[in-house]
């Protein structure tokens, strides 16, 4: 089902981590890997030196070789971006540089080439097939529309939170591809990969978050191929909400009450067995899991508490250019849980 992924690099560590571990699945998977660079020329900040300078700045052309640490410099918008400011040094304006900046984004693009080139001779070290891509233009856009021109299955990218204290914040690029893709995203944050010990990117598990929809239920093939692959176990995970009570008179209150739950869980489980069944006759280790609360706390509180657990999730789309409408238990699930969440376009 999944024989491309498309990974996209900034020159950070943390899209680096990302992408090895990315590289370990598609190689437990059988996919090949295009690693895709993005210049920005919005971003770009011309070095202190001018283009007019007999000498650029000390130091500047012996980081050259490494785009990310050097000027042009891969930025912080989530992808290969170059900084870009209003002066080419010491607060002297712009003047008849277009020319120029020209320059700069090639010089850019260039140092993008080497980059990933060393990136790919990590990667043919693992016997994964891989191409590199470097691209100019708005980098969430130009991701999106490499996916589709290259014929990618999968998009796989980083959540690129600053910290654990920014937990819920996405990257801008993360947050419009995630919108506006229209193959499946697979959001990776680094704190998360700290469970996959010595399996790359193979799952131990492959947590299966349905709803009792059909459109959730467009998850469970993808799952089961990957856990096929990976040889990883599936928990298929059901929510059951406490029902609500209102007792009447001025000033309606509402409470919280287990009656019915019992009854709720048994229903969820009856529903979940058939893909337990399903898994088992593929050979593939599978449980159900009926849990009371909220679906987004439910699903990333079985997710932390798994070893090596991936997420796979459906959201509803919109066909043509239309954008994703992300439901609001997906949308919970990406933002605040640390690990890979694989994010599905509904039918």
């Amino acid at each position: 089902m999944f024989k491309k992924i498309l990974i996209p690099l900034d020159g950070t560590e943390n899209a680096e981590q990302i992408g090895g571990w990315a590289v370990g699945l598609a190689q437990s998977i059988g996919a090949d890997v295009a690693l895709l660079a993005v210049i920005d020329p919005e971003e770009i900040e011309f070095p202190e030196s001018t283009p007019y300078a007999a000498n650029p700045t000390p130091g500047r052309a012996a980081a050259q070789d490494r785009p990310g640490f050097e000027t042009p410099a891969m930025g912080s918008s989530g992808m290969a971006t170059v900084a870009m400011g209003p002066s080419m040094g010491h607060g002297e304006p712009v003047r008849h540089a277009a020319g120029y900046g020209t320059q700069m984004v090639e010089q850019a693009a260039e140092y993008a080439r080497r980059y990933l080139a060393r990136e790919a001779e990590r990667v043919d070290v693992s016997g994964v097939k891989v191409t590199t891509h470097v691209q100019i233009g708005s980098p969430a856009a130009v991701i999106v529309e490499q996916a589709q021109k290259l014929g990618a299955d999968i998009i796989a990218i980083s959540t690129h939170r600053g910290s654990a204290l920014a937990r819920g914040i996405l990257g801008s690029v993360t947050d419009r591809v995630l919108h506006s893709a229209t193959v499946p995203v697979l959001t990776v944050h680094p704190q998360g990969l700290a469970s996959f010990r010595g399996n790359a990117g193979a799952p131990n598990a492959i947590i299966v978050a349905l709803d009792g929809s059909e459109r959730a239920e467009e998850a469970v093939p993808v799952a089961l191929e990957i856990a096929e692959a990976c040889g990883s176990e599936v928990v298929f995970l059901q929510s059951v909400r406490f029902p609500y009570y209102g007792v009447g008179g001025p000033g309606v209150e509402y409470y919280g009450g287990d009656y019915g739950i019992a009854e709720q869980r048994r229903e969820a489980l009856d529903s979940l067995s058939k893909f337990v069944k399903l898994a088992t006759e593929k050979g593939v280790k599978a449980r159900a899991h009926a849990a009371v609360g909220s679906p987004a706390a439910r699903i990333i509180e079985e997710a932390e508490n798994t070893e090596g657990a991936m997420i796979v999730m459906t959201t509803r789309g919109a066909s043509g250019i239309r954008r994703w409408v992300l439901g609001s238990v997906t949308d919970k699930v990406v933002r605040s849980s640390g690990r890979p969440v694989l994010v599905l376009r509904s039918k």
